[in-house]
């Protein structure tokens, strides 16, 4: 199944000593079609860490308060 997520990514702008810049930015995801909806929020947190997409420079894993939606989209 395909899910839509909404989320704030880090960018590194190397502006005034590196400070970084957050941007909105939206993605689409395939996910397992039998993930329970419980697991959902942890598998996309998964996908986008095996992208190197950040939350925050401090760590190398994405943080999931940095998700802002998740819209599981039909499938036609």
């Amino acid at each position: 199944m395909k899910v839509k997520v909404e989320f704030i990514e880090m960018i590194w702008d190397n502006y005034q000593g590196g400070s970084g810049k957050p941007i909105t930015r939206e993605m689409l995801i395939e996910i397992n079609p039998l993930t329970i909806i419980s697991d959902i929020e942890g598998t996309i947190i998964d996908k986008l860490q095996e992208k190197e997409i950040r939350s925050n420079y401090s760590t190398k894993t994405f943080d999931y308060t940095a998700i802002l939606s998740i819209t599981i989209l039909p499938q036609i």
